[in-house]
C-alpha cells in the first residue's frame, strides 16, 4: 500500500505539472512553468483518489468525496499561501460562484472531471503496475 501511495503521488505530481504547464501556457500564449506547489496539489489529490478507490462505498458517495477532496486540496493550498505566505497562486475572483477567489464552482467541476478520468482510466493501471513492481 505504501508503494502504491508513493507511485500515485509521483504520477499525480508529473501529470499535474504537465496539465498545469499546458493550461497556463495556453492561457498566456507563451510557455509558463507552474510552481512546484501547484503540482504537489495533484500529487496529494491522487493519494486521496487512491484511498477512495480502495473503499467499498456507493458510487454517488465516491463522486461527492472526490469533489470535496479535489476542491478541499485546492482551497487548503490556496488559502495557506494567500494568508501565510501572502502569495496568490491563482485568482478565481472573476468567476461566478467563487469563494475568496481561491475556489470556484466552475473549476471544482473541472477538477472533478479530471479526477474521475484519472480514477477510472489511469489509477487501475498505476495500481496494476505498482503491484507488479512490489512482486
Amino acid at each position: 500500500m505504501v508503494i502504491q501511495i508513493i507511485v500515485n503521488y509521483l504520477v499525480g505530481l508529473f501529470a499535474g505539472y504537465i496539465l498545469e504547464l499546458g493550461y497556463r501556457s495556453f492561457e498566456a500564449k507563451k510557455l509558463v512553468k507552474p510552481l512546484l506547489v501547484n503540482a504537489q496539489m495533484y500529487g496529494l489529490s491522487t493519494i486521496g483518489l487512491y484511498l477512495t478507490y480502495t473503499w467499498q462505498i456507493h458510487l454517488v458517495i465516491k463522486v461527492v468525496l472526490i469533489l470535496v477532496l479535489t476542491t478541499g486540496v485546492e482551497f487548503v493550498f490556496g488559502y495557506y499561501y494567500l494568508k501565510v505566505k501572502k502569495i496568490r497562486l491563482w485568482d478565481y475572483s472573476k468567476e461566478r460562484f467563487n469563494y475568496k477567489g481561491i475556489v470556484s464552482l466552475k473549476f471544482s467541476f473541472y477538477w472533478l472531471i479530471i479526477a474521475l478520468l484519472y480514477y477510472y482510466f489511469v489509477l487501475p493501471s498505476v495500481i496494476l503496475y505498482s503491484d507488479e513492481f512490489i512482486r
